[in-house]
């Protein structure tokens, strides 16, 4: 439901995988991971027509792919029969930084669960919600490069996004990038190994849980757009299932939508390509994670059932005052200079907020909450040592914590613990994935993942799919149009 300015440093190495030898030409999908783009390095199978899916329509985007060679003209040493047999991987690399759209979330999964909704209800203001989403996902990123080139003014060179690991539509391969190698791959033997791209895949994937890495992607974190400024209630008015509730923009009003869209072209238009030189910038990502090593275990300990502090007022108190302890002047008391500088353990000192930076706000606003909430739940508790007779805490420090921790959802409540060699943390990553994958993830071995599906909603693969050809890429990951990722 956000949208951020990305940087893709010029020489970052990057993958596309097709039946094609040749360099890509115009609009394609590129992978941070040659795992996820040798998903789609199959060959081309002419002869078994149109590849159709477990709801069984054929892709609308399907068309036969031109040859790769002309009848009387073929590789050294490669046969026909090798021809069928082979895939590409390609290897590509910027030679200038890549100036993109990032859209957050899962954004290009194709899912009934409002993971398109950002793209096809906001910034094309269409819906697809008459057909499956797993069709049109060419559409779609052709009417997003037509966005770059018109009402953005050629400002970004195309739009990343995430689905089983992250991936830029590219506007102008042949403009942006150079070919670094392109390399013959056979299909593997077995393949089918019940998570789709195979064992290697997933572990890729589950690799970069915390992000990209290794510099590969800057954000702005300055100067950003979120849904969740203009809108309140009607996005959670919605029939997605899940354990908790997840955000839609289908009740949105077309007004608002508009308003939204103008604030991302705003951002768009503001961006440079030479970066934010002169300005005075802060990685806001770095400073929300200070925050949540800071208090996520000590939250997590205080809203568990079992603790040791919920049994015991006393505990509650000692665990309380030690946690705030650099923040409290028992001398003199006073809950404002407390909080102040509880907050300030986590907002850059020497930072003067622009009238516009939401990031700045909202960190603001949620070490403000958590200090403040904390700070009372312990003035609550000390008052019932002498008060109240008897043992537990009092019911309003608990029912403070409690609706903090509710509010906050912090992502590190669910996370697996260190998992084992050659097993993985399971959450839901379209198609795959089930709603106890969401509540609970686990980690599992490569015999216990499987097929597991279920979360994403209706128009999900019924099983592994055929990406023999380009439209079966909607199935297996994404529709890359001409045959690739």
């Amino acid at each position: 439901m956000s949208f951020f300015m990305a940087t893709v440093p010029a020489g970052t190495q990057l993958y596309h995988g097709t039946w094609n030898l040749e360099r890509v030409v115009g609009m394609e999908w590129l992978a941070f991971e040659p795992e996820h783009a040798l998903i789609f390095a199959r060959p081309k199978r002419p002869s078994q027509g149109p590849p159709h899916f477990g709801n069984g329509h054929e892709s609308p985007n399907y068309h036969n792919p031109p040859p790769i060679l002309h009848n009387d003209q073929h590789p050294l040493h490669t046969t026909d029969d090798e021809e069928e047999k082979l895939g590409y991987l390609h290897t590509y690399i910027p030679h200038h930084p890549l100036h993109l759209l990032y859209i957050d979330g899962l954004s290009a999964g194709k899912t009934t669960n409002g993971t398109l909704d950002t793209q096809d209800i906001l910034l094309n203001l269409t819906s697809n919600s008459t057909h499956s989403p797993i069709f049109g996902d060419l559409a779609r990123a052709t009417t997003l490069c037509n966005l770059t080139s018109t009402l953005w003014e050629s400002k970004i060179d195309g739009v990343l996004r995430m689905e089983g690991g992250f991936e830029i539509i590219l506007c102008d391969f042949e403009a942006q990038l150079e070919v670094k190698d392109i390399m013959p791959v056979e299909m593997p033997t077995s393949l089918n190994e019940g998570i789709m791209g195979g064992w290697e895949y997933y572990k890729a994937i589950t690799g970069r849980y915390h992000g990209i890495g290794g510099g590969r992607v800057a954000l702005d974190y300055e100067d950003f757009v979120t849904v969740y400024a203009y809108l309140g209630a009607e996005l959670w008015d919605n029939d997605v299932q899940s354990d908790v509730p997840m955000p839609r923009l289908s009740n949105a009003r077309r007004q608002d939508l508009v308003r939204i869209r103008e604030e991302v072209t705003g951002m768009v238009l503001r961006s440079e390509r030479s970066g934010k030189e002169g300005r005075e910038t802060v990685n806001w990502q770095e400073v929300a994670d200070m925050l949540v090593t800071r208090y996520s275990s000590a939250l997590h300990y205080l809203s568990t059932p079992i603790s040791q502090v919920r049994k015991s007022k006393e505990e509650m108190a000692l665990y309380l005052s030690t946690l705030l302890r650099p923040f409290i002047n028992h001398t003199a008391r006073n809950t404002t200079r407390e909080t102040a500088r509880c907050m300030a353990q986590v907002l850059p000192p020497t930072y003067a907020p622009q009238a516009s930076s939401l990031a700045y706000d909202v960190i603001s606003h949620i070490s403000s909450m958590v200090c403040s909430t904390l700070l009372s739940a312990l003035d609550v508790t000390s008052q019932s040592l002498s008060r109240s007779p008897t043992s537990t805490p009092p019911a309003h420090a608990l029912a403070l914590i409690d609706a903090l921790v509710s509010y906050l959802q912090w992502t590190t409540w669910k996370e697996c613990p260190t998992c084992a060699d050659e097993e993985i943390c399971i959450i839901p990553i379209w198609p795959m994935g089930t709603l106890e994958d969401h509540a609970s993830p686990k980690c599992r071995s490569k015999d216990e993942v499987g097929w597991r599906g279920g979360y994403w909603g209706r128009g999900r693969p019924h099983h592994p799919p055929d990406k023999g050809k380009e439209a079966a890429k909607e199935v297996g990951c994404v529709d890359k149009g001409r045959g690739g990722l």
